[in-house]
Protein backbone atom coordinates (compact mmCIF):
# COMPACT_ATOMS: atom_id res chain seq x y z
CA UNK A 1 0.00 0.00 0.00
CA UNK A 2 2.85 2.40 0.73
CA UNK A 3 4.03 1.95 -2.89
CA UNK A 4 0.62 3.09 -4.17
CA UNK A 5 0.71 6.11 -1.86
CA UNK A 6 4.16 7.06 -3.14
CA UNK A 7 2.89 6.99 -6.74
CA UNK A 8 -0.36 8.87 -6.12
CA UNK A 9 0.94 11.58 -3.78
CA UNK A 10 3.06 13.53 -6.33
CA UNK A 11 0.21 13.41 -8.85
CA UNK A 12 -2.21 14.85 -6.30
CA UNK A 13 0.41 17.42 -5.26
CA UNK A 14 0.72 18.67 -8.84
CA UNK A 15 -3.07 19.04 -9.16
CA UNK A 16 -3.35 20.96 -5.88
CA UNK A 17 -0.21 23.06 -6.38
CA UNK A 18 -2.00 26.26 -7.59
CA UNK A 19 -4.26 26.31 -4.53
CA UNK A 20 -1.50 25.74 -1.97
CA UNK A 21 0.91 28.06 -3.77
CA UNK A 22 -1.70 30.83 -3.55
CA UNK A 23 -2.20 30.18 0.17
CA UNK A 24 1.54 30.21 0.87
CA UNK A 25 2.09 33.44 -1.08
CA UNK A 26 -0.91 35.08 0.59
CA UNK A 27 0.17 34.21 4.12
CA UNK A 28 3.89 34.63 3.53
CA UNK A 29 6.80 33.22 5.50
CA UNK A 30 6.91 29.83 3.78
CA UNK A 31 10.27 30.50 2.14
CA UNK A 32 12.00 30.39 5.54
CA UNK A 33 14.03 27.17 5.83
CA UNK A 34 12.23 25.86 2.74
CA UNK A 35 14.90 23.21 2.23
CA UNK A 36 13.72 21.53 5.44
CA UNK A 37 10.44 20.73 3.66
CA UNK A 38 12.52 18.73 1.16
CA UNK A 39 14.16 16.85 4.04
CA UNK A 40 17.31 18.99 4.08
CA UNK A 41 17.52 19.33 7.84
CA UNK A 42 20.97 20.11 9.27
CA UNK A 43 23.16 17.26 10.44
CA UNK A 44 22.60 17.05 14.18
CA UNK A 45 25.13 16.16 16.89
CA UNK A 46 25.84 12.48 17.39
CA UNK A 47 23.31 10.75 19.63
CA UNK A 48 24.10 9.65 23.16
CA UNK A 49 22.78 6.52 24.87
CA UNK A 50 22.09 8.62 27.96
CA UNK A 51 19.86 11.07 26.07
CA UNK A 52 16.51 10.40 24.37
CA UNK A 53 15.92 12.35 21.17
CA UNK A 54 12.25 13.16 20.55
CA UNK A 55 10.84 14.53 17.29
CA UNK A 56 7.61 16.47 17.87
CA UNK A 57 5.43 17.65 14.98
CA UNK A 58 2.89 20.40 15.76
CA UNK A 59 1.18 21.89 12.69
CA UNK A 60 0.42 25.45 13.75
CA UNK A 61 0.09 27.96 16.58
CA UNK A 62 -2.94 26.16 18.08
CA UNK A 63 -1.21 22.79 18.36
CA UNK A 64 2.00 24.36 19.58
CA UNK A 65 0.16 26.38 22.23
CA UNK A 66 -1.47 23.24 23.58
CA UNK A 67 2.00 21.77 24.17
CA UNK A 68 3.23 24.61 26.41
CA UNK A 69 3.18 22.80 29.74
CA UNK A 70 4.29 19.46 28.27
CA UNK A 71 7.15 21.02 26.30
CA UNK A 72 8.41 22.96 29.31
CA UNK A 73 8.60 19.74 31.30
CA UNK A 74 10.41 17.81 28.57
CA UNK A 75 12.84 20.65 27.84
CA UNK A 76 13.70 20.88 31.54
CA UNK A 77 14.86 17.26 31.57
CA UNK A 78 18.62 17.01 30.77
CA UNK A 79 18.14 13.42 29.59
CA UNK A 80 15.86 14.56 26.73
CA UNK A 81 16.55 16.59 23.60
CA UNK A 82 13.76 17.90 21.38
CA UNK A 83 13.53 18.43 17.64
CA UNK A 84 10.39 20.44 16.88
CA UNK A 85 8.80 20.70 13.46
CA UNK A 86 5.75 22.57 12.21
CA UNK A 87 3.83 23.33 9.05
CA UNK A 88 2.48 26.89 9.06
CA UNK A 89 4.68 29.98 8.97
CA UNK A 90 3.04 31.44 12.09
CA UNK A 91 3.55 28.23 14.04
CA UNK A 92 7.20 28.06 13.02
CA UNK A 93 7.74 31.68 14.02
CA UNK A 94 6.22 31.02 17.43
CA UNK A 95 8.38 27.91 17.89
CA UNK A 96 11.51 29.89 17.08
CA UNK A 97 10.62 32.79 19.36
CA UNK A 98 9.41 30.81 22.36
CA UNK A 99 11.55 27.67 22.31
CA UNK A 100 14.34 28.18 19.77
CA UNK A 101 17.42 28.27 22.06
CA UNK A 102 16.22 25.27 24.09
CA UNK A 103 15.63 23.00 21.09
CA UNK A 104 18.17 20.76 19.40
CA UNK A 105 16.66 21.87 16.09
CA UNK A 106 13.42 23.29 14.73
CA UNK A 107 11.97 23.89 11.29
CA UNK A 108 9.31 22.93 8.71
CA UNK A 109 7.93 19.39 8.57
CA UNK A 110 9.13 17.56 5.43
CA UNK A 111 6.74 16.86 2.59
CA UNK A 112 5.32 13.38 3.18
CA UNK A 113 6.96 11.76 0.15
CA UNK A 114 9.65 9.08 0.24
CA UNK A 115 12.75 11.11 -0.88
CA UNK A 116 11.99 14.00 1.48
CA UNK A 117 10.70 12.08 4.49
CA UNK A 118 13.49 9.49 4.38
CA UNK A 119 16.18 12.18 4.21
CA UNK A 120 14.68 14.05 7.21
CA UNK A 121 14.42 10.82 9.22
CA UNK A 122 18.07 9.98 8.51
CA UNK A 123 19.21 13.40 9.66
CA UNK A 124 16.98 13.77 12.73
CA UNK A 125 17.24 10.09 13.76
CA UNK A 126 14.81 10.25 16.73
CA UNK A 127 14.22 7.66 19.44
CA UNK A 128 10.56 8.65 19.72
CA UNK A 129 8.22 10.52 17.33
CA UNK A 130 5.22 12.50 18.56
CA UNK A 131 2.44 14.16 16.56
CA UNK A 132 -0.19 16.53 17.93
CA UNK A 133 -3.97 16.46 17.41
CA UNK A 134 -5.02 15.04 14.04
CA UNK A 135 -1.97 14.34 11.90
CA UNK A 136 -1.88 11.14 9.89
CA UNK A 137 1.13 10.98 7.55
CA UNK A 138 1.57 7.56 5.87
CA UNK A 139 5.21 8.02 4.75
CA UNK A 140 6.21 9.52 8.10
CA UNK A 141 4.58 6.56 9.84
CA UNK A 142 6.24 4.09 7.47
CA UNK A 143 9.70 5.54 8.13
CA UNK A 144 9.11 5.20 11.89
CA UNK A 145 7.91 1.61 11.57
CA UNK A 146 10.85 0.69 9.33
CA UNK A 147 13.25 1.92 12.02
CA UNK A 148 11.31 0.45 14.95
CA UNK A 149 10.65 3.91 16.42
CA UNK A 150 7.55 4.35 18.63
CA UNK A 151 4.95 6.80 17.34
CA UNK A 152 2.48 8.62 19.61
CA UNK A 153 -0.35 10.95 18.64
CA UNK A 154 -1.13 13.13 21.66
CA UNK A 155 -4.29 15.19 22.19
CA UNK A 156 -5.59 13.00 19.36
CA UNK A 157 -8.65 14.29 17.56
CA UNK A 158 -10.44 13.00 14.45
CA UNK A 159 -12.73 15.57 12.86
CA UNK A 160 -16.20 14.50 11.71
CA UNK A 161 -15.01 14.50 8.09
CA UNK A 162 -11.85 12.50 8.76
CA UNK A 163 -13.69 9.99 10.92
CA UNK A 164 -16.42 9.50 8.29
CA UNK A 165 -13.82 8.90 5.59
CA UNK A 166 -11.81 6.44 7.66
CA UNK A 167 -14.97 4.59 8.70
CA UNK A 168 -15.99 4.15 5.05
CA UNK A 169 -15.39 0.62 3.66
CA UNK A 170 -13.87 2.32 0.61
CA UNK A 171 -10.92 3.49 2.70
CA UNK A 172 -10.41 0.39 4.83
CA UNK A 173 -7.35 -0.41 2.71
CA UNK A 174 -5.64 2.73 4.07
CA UNK A 175 -5.80 1.63 7.71
CA UNK A 176 -2.57 -0.35 7.41
CA UNK A 177 -0.81 2.88 6.36
CA UNK A 178 -2.09 5.14 9.11
CA UNK A 179 -2.57 2.63 11.94
CA UNK A 180 0.85 0.92 12.10
CA UNK A 181 1.52 -1.40 15.03
CA UNK A 182 4.11 1.01 16.51
CA UNK A 183 1.47 3.74 16.91
CA UNK A 184 -0.11 4.69 20.24
CA UNK A 185 -2.87 7.26 20.69
CA UNK A 186 -3.75 9.54 23.60
CA UNK A 187 -7.24 10.86 22.86
CA UNK A 188 -8.44 14.33 23.82
CA UNK A 189 -11.87 13.15 25.04
CA UNK A 190 -14.14 10.17 25.67
CA UNK A 191 -15.80 10.75 22.31
CA UNK A 192 -12.49 10.77 20.48
CA UNK A 193 -11.43 7.61 22.30
CA UNK A 194 -14.62 5.95 21.08
CA UNK A 195 -13.90 6.99 17.49
CA UNK A 196 -10.53 5.27 17.44
CA UNK A 197 -12.09 2.10 18.84
CA UNK A 198 -14.83 2.23 16.19
CA UNK A 199 -12.08 2.24 13.56
CA UNK A 200 -10.84 -1.05 15.07
CA UNK A 201 -7.72 0.55 16.52
CA UNK A 202 -6.46 -1.73 19.33
CA UNK A 203 -7.94 -0.64 22.66
CA UNK A 204 -4.67 -1.43 24.46
CA UNK A 205 -2.95 1.35 22.48
CA UNK A 206 -5.46 4.17 22.92
CA UNK A 207 -5.81 6.13 26.17
CA UNK A 208 -7.65 9.30 27.28
CA UNK A 209 -5.84 12.32 28.67
CA UNK A 210 -8.40 15.09 28.27
CA UNK A 211 -7.72 18.17 26.15
CA UNK A 212 -4.15 19.50 26.40
CA UNK A 213 -5.48 22.96 25.56
CA UNK A 214 -6.80 23.11 29.14
CA UNK A 215 -3.23 23.13 30.43
CA UNK A 216 -2.03 25.41 27.64
CA UNK A 217 -3.59 28.45 29.28
CA UNK A 218 -0.80 30.48 30.81
CA UNK A 219 -2.35 31.40 34.13
CA UNK A 220 0.61 33.63 34.98
CA UNK A 221 -0.75 36.08 32.40
CA UNK A 222 -4.10 36.37 34.17
CA UNK A 223 -4.15 39.15 36.75
CA UNK A 224 -6.57 41.96 37.71
CA UNK A 225 -3.84 44.56 37.19
CA UNK A 226 -3.22 43.18 33.70
CA UNK A 227 -6.86 43.75 32.84
CA UNK A 228 -6.69 47.35 34.03
CA UNK A 229 -3.45 48.09 32.19
CA UNK A 230 -4.64 46.47 28.97
CA UNK A 231 -7.91 48.42 28.93
CA UNK A 232 -5.96 51.66 29.31
CA UNK A 233 -3.60 50.68 26.51
CA UNK A 234 -6.44 49.79 24.17
CA UNK A 235 -8.36 52.98 24.97
CA UNK A 236 -11.21 51.33 26.89
CA UNK A 237 -12.41 53.22 29.96
CA UNK A 238 -13.31 51.41 33.19
CA UNK A 239 -17.05 51.55 32.53
CA UNK A 240 -16.96 50.79 28.81
CA UNK A 241 -18.45 47.43 27.75
CA UNK A 242 -15.98 45.58 25.53
CA UNK A 243 -16.89 42.87 23.03
CA UNK A 244 -14.00 40.76 21.67
CA UNK A 245 -14.15 39.00 18.32
CA UNK A 246 -11.69 36.13 18.76
CA UNK A 247 -9.98 34.34 15.86
CA UNK A 248 -12.43 35.92 13.42
CA UNK A 249 -12.66 35.02 9.75
CA UNK A 250 -13.84 36.97 6.72
CA UNK A 251 -17.38 38.33 7.08
CA UNK A 252 -17.59 37.86 10.84
CA UNK A 253 -16.04 41.26 11.59
CA UNK A 254 -18.81 42.95 9.61
CA UNK A 255 -21.48 41.35 11.81
CA UNK A 256 -19.70 42.50 14.99
CA UNK A 257 -19.17 46.02 13.67
CA UNK A 258 -22.84 46.40 12.74
CA UNK A 259 -23.93 45.04 16.11
CA UNK A 260 -21.71 47.51 17.99
CA UNK A 261 -23.05 50.37 15.88
CA UNK A 262 -26.62 49.28 16.69
CA UNK A 263 -25.92 49.10 20.44
CA UNK A 264 -24.26 52.50 20.45
CA UNK A 265 -27.44 53.96 18.93
CA UNK A 266 -29.15 52.58 22.06
CA UNK A 267 -26.72 54.74 24.07
CA UNK A 268 -24.80 51.69 25.31
CA UNK A 269 -21.13 52.54 25.79
CA UNK A 270 -19.64 49.57 23.95
CA UNK A 271 -16.40 49.14 22.03
CA UNK A 272 -15.04 46.35 19.85
CA UNK A 273 -11.78 44.43 20.03
CA UNK A 274 -11.06 42.43 16.87
CA UNK A 275 -8.47 39.64 17.07
CA UNK A 276 -8.46 37.99 13.62
CA UNK A 277 -7.30 34.43 13.16
CA UNK A 278 -4.85 35.61 10.49
CA UNK A 279 -3.15 38.95 11.13
CA UNK A 280 -2.30 39.30 7.43
CA UNK A 281 -6.01 40.05 6.80
CA UNK A 282 -5.47 43.48 8.37
CA UNK A 283 -6.03 45.38 5.11
CA UNK A 284 -9.24 43.50 4.35
CA UNK A 285 -10.61 44.18 7.84
CA UNK A 286 -9.48 47.80 7.75
CA UNK A 287 -11.45 48.31 4.53
CA UNK A 288 -14.58 46.97 6.27
CA UNK A 289 -13.96 49.32 9.21
CA UNK A 290 -13.47 52.31 6.91
CA UNK A 291 -16.63 51.50 4.97
CA UNK A 292 -18.60 51.29 8.22
CA UNK A 293 -17.32 54.69 9.34
CA UNK A 294 -16.40 53.29 12.76
CA UNK A 295 -13.35 55.07 14.24
CA UNK A 296 -10.64 52.45 14.68
CA UNK A 297 -7.01 51.78 15.54
CA UNK A 298 -4.48 49.15 14.38
CA UNK A 299 -2.16 47.58 16.93
CA UNK A 300 0.54 47.13 14.28
CA UNK A 301 0.78 50.94 14.02
CA UNK A 302 1.06 51.49 17.77
CA UNK A 303 -0.11 49.66 20.88
CA UNK A 304 -1.65 52.77 22.41
CA UNK A 305 -5.06 53.59 20.99
CA UNK A 306 -6.62 56.98 20.49
CA UNK A 307 -9.42 57.76 22.95
CA UNK A 308 -11.96 58.34 20.17
CA UNK A 309 -11.48 54.85 18.64
CA UNK A 310 -14.48 52.55 18.85
CA UNK A 311 -12.84 49.50 17.29
CA UNK A 312 -9.34 48.17 18.03
CA UNK A 313 -7.85 45.82 15.45
CA UNK A 314 -5.23 43.58 17.08
CA UNK A 315 -3.40 42.63 13.89
CA UNK A 316 -0.51 40.96 15.71
CA UNK A 317 0.13 37.38 16.85
CA UNK A 318 0.82 35.65 20.16
CA UNK A 319 -1.06 38.14 22.37
CA UNK A 320 -4.54 36.66 22.60
CA UNK A 321 -4.55 35.92 26.34
CA UNK A 322 -3.22 39.37 27.23
CA UNK A 323 -5.61 41.21 24.90
CA UNK A 324 -8.68 39.23 25.93
CA UNK A 325 -8.37 40.37 29.53
CA UNK A 326 -9.68 43.75 28.42
CA UNK A 327 -13.00 42.23 27.27
CA UNK A 328 -16.33 41.68 29.02
CA UNK A 329 -17.73 39.04 26.63
CA UNK A 330 -16.64 37.44 23.38
CA UNK A 331 -17.58 35.92 20.04
CA UNK A 332 -15.54 32.95 18.76
CA UNK A 333 -14.71 33.06 15.07
CA UNK A 334 -14.90 30.59 12.19
CA UNK A 335 -18.27 29.52 13.57
CA UNK A 336 -20.59 31.36 11.16
CA UNK A 337 -21.42 30.14 7.63
CA UNK A 338 -19.80 29.78 5.20
CA UNK A 339 -16.92 28.99 7.57
CA UNK A 340 -16.76 25.56 9.11
CA UNK A 341 -15.17 23.97 12.17
CA UNK A 342 -14.93 26.80 14.69
CA UNK A 343 -11.94 27.81 16.81
CA UNK A 344 -10.83 26.75 20.27
CA UNK A 345 -13.15 28.22 22.96
CA UNK A 346 -10.93 27.36 25.95
CA UNK A 347 -8.83 30.55 26.18
CA UNK A 348 -11.77 32.97 26.57
CA UNK A 349 -13.51 30.55 28.96
CA UNK A 350 -10.32 30.34 31.04
CA UNK A 351 -10.60 34.11 31.44
CA UNK A 352 -14.22 33.68 32.58
CA UNK A 353 -15.51 35.48 29.49
CA UNK A 354 -19.14 34.79 28.53
CA UNK A 355 -18.81 33.32 25.05
CA UNK A 356 -21.01 33.11 21.96
CA UNK A 357 -20.43 30.84 18.96
CA UNK A 358 -22.26 30.27 15.70
CA UNK A 359 -23.59 26.91 14.49
CA UNK A 360 -20.29 25.67 13.05
CA UNK A 361 -18.03 24.42 15.83
CA UNK A 362 -17.44 20.89 14.58
CA UNK A 363 -13.73 20.81 15.46
CA UNK A 364 -14.52 21.45 19.12
CA UNK A 365 -17.80 19.60 19.42
CA UNK A 366 -17.01 17.84 22.71
CA UNK A 367 -15.71 20.94 24.47
CA UNK A 368 -18.62 23.06 23.23
CA UNK A 369 -21.15 20.44 24.35
CA UNK A 370 -19.66 20.47 27.86
CA UNK A 371 -19.60 24.27 28.01
CA UNK A 372 -23.16 24.50 26.72
CA UNK A 373 -24.38 22.03 29.35
CA UNK A 374 -22.53 24.05 31.98
CA UNK A 375 -24.20 27.26 30.74
CA UNK A 376 -20.80 28.81 30.08
CA UNK A 377 -21.46 29.14 26.35
CA UNK A 378 -24.27 30.31 24.05
CA UNK A 379 -24.54 28.81 20.57
CA UNK A 380 -26.65 30.30 17.79
CA UNK A 381 -28.25 27.91 15.31
CA UNK A 382 -27.77 30.49 12.56
CA UNK A 383 -26.33 33.98 12.08
CA UNK A 384 -29.49 35.72 13.27
CA UNK A 385 -29.67 33.75 16.53
CA UNK A 386 -25.94 34.23 17.12
CA UNK A 387 -26.42 37.98 16.77
CA UNK A 388 -29.36 37.82 19.21
CA UNK A 389 -27.24 36.05 21.82
CA UNK A 390 -24.58 38.76 21.55
CA UNK A 391 -27.17 41.53 21.87
CA UNK A 392 -28.67 39.84 24.94
CA UNK A 393 -25.27 39.57 26.63
CA UNK A 394 -24.54 43.22 25.88
CA UNK A 395 -27.83 44.33 27.42
CA UNK A 396 -28.01 42.00 30.46
CA UNK A 397 -25.24 42.33 33.04
CA UNK A 398 -26.80 39.62 35.24
CA UNK A 399 -26.50 37.09 32.42
CA UNK A 400 -22.84 38.03 31.94
CA UNK A 401 -22.19 37.64 35.67
CA UNK A 402 -23.84 34.21 35.76
CA UNK A 403 -21.87 32.97 32.74
CA UNK A 404 -18.61 34.24 34.23
CA UNK A 405 -19.21 32.09 37.31
CA UNK A 406 -20.10 29.09 35.13
CA UNK A 407 -16.87 29.49 33.15
CA UNK A 408 -14.86 29.51 36.35
CA UNK A 409 -16.67 26.44 37.66
CA UNK A 410 -16.07 24.48 34.42
CA UNK A 411 -12.35 25.26 34.40
CA UNK A 412 -12.01 24.11 38.02
CA UNK A 413 -13.50 20.73 37.14
CA UNK A 414 -10.96 19.94 34.41
CA UNK A 415 -8.10 17.58 35.12
CA UNK A 416 -4.40 17.80 34.24
CA UNK A 417 -4.07 16.29 30.74
CA UNK A 418 -0.40 17.30 30.41
CA UNK A 419 0.59 15.32 33.50
CA UNK A 420 -1.15 12.19 32.20
CA UNK A 421 0.50 12.58 28.78
CA UNK A 422 3.92 13.19 30.29
CA UNK A 423 3.64 10.08 32.46
CA UNK A 424 2.64 8.00 29.43
CA UNK A 425 5.58 9.30 27.39
CA UNK A 426 8.06 8.56 30.17
CA UNK A 427 6.79 4.97 30.30
CA UNK A 428 7.62 4.67 26.61
CA UNK A 429 11.03 6.29 27.09
CA UNK A 430 11.87 3.82 29.88
CA UNK A 431 11.03 0.92 27.58
CA UNK A 432 13.27 2.09 24.73
CA UNK A 433 16.13 -0.16 23.75
CA UNK A 434 18.93 2.14 22.55
CA UNK A 435 21.71 -0.45 22.46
Amino acid sequence: MIALYRVLLPLLAILSLPYYAYRMIRRGGYAVKFGYRAGLWPKLPAKSKEITRIWIQAVSVGELSSLAKLLDSLLSDPSIEIVLSGTTSTGLKMASTKYGPRLLAHGPFPFDWLPFSRKAWRRIDPDLAILVDSELWPEHFHQAKKRGIPLVIINARLSDRTFARLASPKLSWAHSLIFPDNLSVIAASERQHSRWLQLNFPGSRVKISGNLKIDAVDKSLIHPEKKKDMRQELGFSENTLVLAGVSTWSGEEKLLIEMVQSLRLEKIDIKLLIIPRHAERRHEIQRVLKTSGLPHHLRSISHKSQDDSIAYLADTTGEVMSLLQSADFAFMGKSLPPHHGGQNPIEPVALNLPLVMGPNHQNFRETCAELLAHEALLIGQNTTETNSHLLKLARESKLRDAMQKNCQSWMQKQGTPSEFTLSYLYDIIKSLDKN
